[in-house]
């Protein structure tokens, strides 16, 4: 018992210190002393299941996390977002690594290999300065195109695209997280592989999305060793100001708009571009508006001038954040879900793990099963012949 009460409380000592937070804000959310609190930490008294529950949601870790000796090493984030210092809550950034993890375990429960570590690519020239030379913008570009066939692209768009991601074993996640100035975040795992998690607010349009998922693929390959180790050295970014974040966005333009994708619609681009032209390339596409015009711009189509006048009128008319005819919602997380759903059916998981993995309350993870359970029945064709 007392070994017992020195593991969990030399781990709940360890998330506490990582994530430099106060013992004192641990002891009051699960309503002790910070005496008392000390003596778990110090293994004196164990602590009962319903406080430590507490701790491990707030930390997003499962309950077994507190029982081991030894831990894997953490995974290692980046952030993408709007002043993210401000507006990323540390509660957030629990629940973004909790996700990845049971991501991970319900792929590693299944037997699927979802393990693929890009190439890591090495632009030589100073991060410090705030532009990118032509010559590394050529290199972007060639590196775009690479990746497009390592991936094995070819004309998909959209939720094809996604596909393209996760048969290469890449870890997509979406999830909704009721902040839109939070975008993107990806980690990477020497033993887990490649995640790359996206926010499914509605807020948020779908291209959008899809931009992130492939900003932070550009980080994945081009920017891997300012991965952090600690969430107390997280490295955080503002996309508008920091050179990683335009190298970024430069690679998620080549790669989701290519040169010769818009060679395709040369008859529109050279007899005066009109913004129904824009809106039809863009659909085709499945890209944003904003990522196009840029592209037009990188590709010599318009001239720069050109390019700031188009976009002042955009943000004049209010579709600086809005998407102008956007996609319809994608449906997401599917290879994920059928991962879930499987391993149910093959018992391998019982309810309560389906509603820990698909973040639901049980109540409502039973009621998935039952939909589960429907679609089955109807869907097995030897069932539906036995009723003829």
């Amino acid at each position: 018992m007392d070994n017992v009460a020195k593991i969990i409380g030399s781990n709940i000592r360890h998330l506490i210190e990582q994530n430099n937070v106060p013992i004192s804000d641990i002891a009051q959310k699960i309503g002790v002393t910070r005496q008392t609190m000390s003596k778990y930490l110090n293994g004196e008294s164990i602590i009962d299941s319903e406080k430590l529950f507490i701790i491990a949601n707030y930390f997003g870790k499962p309950i077994t996390y507190f029982l081991e000796k030894e831990h894997d090493e953490e995974l290692s984030f980046m952030f993408r977002a709007h002043n993210p210092s401000a507006n990323i809550s540390m509660d957030e950034i629990n629940r973004i690594q909790s996700r990845m993890e049971k991501v991970y375990e319900a792929y590693r429960l299944a037997g699927e290999k979802m393990f693929y570590i890009p190439e890591q690519y090495n632009l030589e020239f100073e991060l410090e300065r705030r532009d990118i030379p032509e010559d590394i913008e050529k290199i972007i570009e060639r590196i775009a195109n690479e990746q497009r066939d390592i991936l094995d692209v070819g004309e998909s768009v959209g939720k094809d695209l996604i596909k393209c991601f996760e048969a290469k074993g890449i870890n997509i996640i979406f999830e909704k997280m009721n902040n839109p100035k939070l975008w993107g975040i990806s980690a990477f795992h020497p033993k887990k592989g490649c995640f790359i998690f996206v926010n499914d607010d509605e807020d948020i349009s779908e291209e959008r999305k899809i931009f992130s998922m492939v900003h932070e693929y550009a980080h994945l390959i081009f920017h891997r060793d300012q991965y952090k180790k600690s969430q107390d050295s997280l490295q955080y970014s503002d996309f508008r100001s920091e050179i990683t974040e335009k190298i970024a966005n430069l690679f998620a333009g080549y790669f989701l708009i290519p040169r010769d994708c818009l060679k395709r619609h040369e008859h529109l681009l050279k007899n005066g571009i009109t913004f129904g032209d824009l809106l039809f390339i863009k659909r085709e596409l499945q890209v944003s508006l904003q990522a196009l015009i840029y592209a037009l711009r990188n590709y010599g189509y318009i001239s720069e001038e050109t390019q700031k006048k188009v976009m002042e009128k955009l943000y004049k008319y209010g579709y600086g954040t809005k998407e102008p005819r956007g996609m319809s919602y994608i449906p997401k997380n599917e290879k994920f879900f059928a991962i879930v759903r499987s391993l149910y059916f093959k018992e391998i998981i019982g309810e309560s793990k389906v509603a820990e993995l698909l973040n639901l309350k049980v109540k409502e993870a039973r009621k998935k099963i039952k939909e589960w359970m429907e679609n089955e029945w109807f869907g097995n064709e030897e069932q539906v012949q036995a009723l003829i």
